[in-house]
């Protein structure tokens, strides 16, 4: 009777939790590479196994597996949706994978007082794949609060809240909130790159917190998480990360994420590419299209977000014009075999990241804002 009672109590979790979920991103697949799901058959119990199943049905609606295909374009991968878009679809690629995932869903684990949802484990390394009901709660809880007008940070929040609805939005190429200069927007996406580039090349001790990080506004960030180390950020709950040649990825992942989304067009506007137009300090490559303005996410409608982030959205980007996000993205993967150093990649970056002379602080933007918000 107590394990029955058990799993009713699961279940019904996971049904209160089947409502429309919606990502800061061009939508991710729910089920995670190879190594998430090993860490998943490892943390959860037979329980667990049965319930994720209804908590992912939820979840899955977040989207569906645009990134993964986006990520093994820029890797090499040439097949249809189906093939590139499969988080397993080369072994090789998992770590890379990996790394664009973590910017949707960083691991975290609770600070003392945070996490009292029903289903969350508090001391427990907390994915998506791993407690994907408590996942579900801790970002319908940080939507909500979002909402309220709060202000999201390291004081109040878990890096995934932060990260969808707070003071992270830049690693999805967004503003942290309405009319924030797209100036300071793209300061904050480059300083990251800078980050996320010399990890990769594994110019920063993993064990070095990330207060000590010598990089213009970024221990700003982590003041309030001053005992957090590079290797936490990236690796928290999965040893296998911490390898040199798995963080190496990892980080250039997630440099990879913000590329990737600052093409989905609820979250950056852009002009459309100039044909024959190069940058202006690295003419070898053709000049995407500058930045009209970066968004805010407060006040978007987040269906409209959404569609913007889908599969047709990329399938029509993809196909309109040069240079497209694949094209960047093998630009800098190329960068990355050569292992050019960051005076190298910067350039290429501030040209990816190029703001329009007509450029504007953030906004919902007409198409994406919430009824309440026009």
């Amino acid at each position: 009777m107590i394990v029955i009672n058990r799993t009713c109590l699961r279940l019904g979790l996971a049904m209160v939790l089947i409502s429309p979920l919606t990502a800061n991103a061009w939508k991710l697949s729910p089920e995670g590479s190879f190594i998430e799901k090993k860490l998943a058959s490892r943390t959860q119990d037979y329980f667990d196994k049965v319930v994720s199943d209804f908590a992912l049905m939820g979840i899955s609606v977040i989207g569906t597996s645009v990134h993964e295909e986006i990520t093994n374009r820029i890797l090499g991968c040439e097949g249809d949706a189906d093939v590139c878009g499969s988080p397993e679809y080369d072994p090789e690629y998992a770590y890379y994978l990996a790394g664009v995932r973590w910017n949707d869903d960083p691991p975290f684990r609770f600070a003392s007082g945070q996490g009292n949802f029903l289903g969350c484990s508090p001391t427990q390394t907390i994915r998506l794949v791993t407690q994907p009901y408590c996942w579900a709660r801790t970002f319908k809880d940080g939507e909500r609060r979002a909402s309220t007008g709060a202000v999201l940070d390291g004081s109040n929040a878990t890096l995934l809240v932060r990260s969808h609805f707070g003071d992270l939005q830049f690693l999805h190429a967004m503003a942290t909130a309405d009319a924030e200069p797209a100036q300071d927007t793209r300061s904050r996406i480059l300083v990251w790159s800078e980050f996320a580039w010399r990890t990769s090349l594994g110019e920063y001790n993993p064990e070095s917190t990330m207060v000590s990080v010598d990089l213009p506004g970024f221990a700003e960030m982590f003041k309030f998480n001053r005992e957090w180390r590079i290797q936490d950020l990236f690796a928290l709950g999965n040893p296998h990360i911490r390898k040199p040649s798995s963080m190496s990825k990892v980080a250039f992942g997630s440099l990879l994420h913000s590329v990737e989304d600052s093409f989905a067009g609820g979250h950056v506007e852009r002009r459309d590419p100039i044909p024959g137009q190069k940058c202006v300090a690295l003419p070898a490559f053709d000049q995407p299209g500058k930045v009209v303005e970066f968004h805010s996410y407060s006040r978007q409608d987040a269906g409209k977000h959404g569609e913007g982030d889908s599969r047709k959205s990329f399938s029509a980007h993809w196909s309109f014009g040069s240079p497209h996000v694949v094209e960047v993205g093998r630009n800098l993967y190329s960068f990355y075999q050569r292992k050019s150093p960051w005076s190298e990649v910067k350039p290429y970056l501030e040209c990816v990241f190029e703001l329009d002379a007509q450029v504007r602080p953030a906004s919902a933007l007409a198409g994406y804002a919430a009824a309440s918000a026009r």
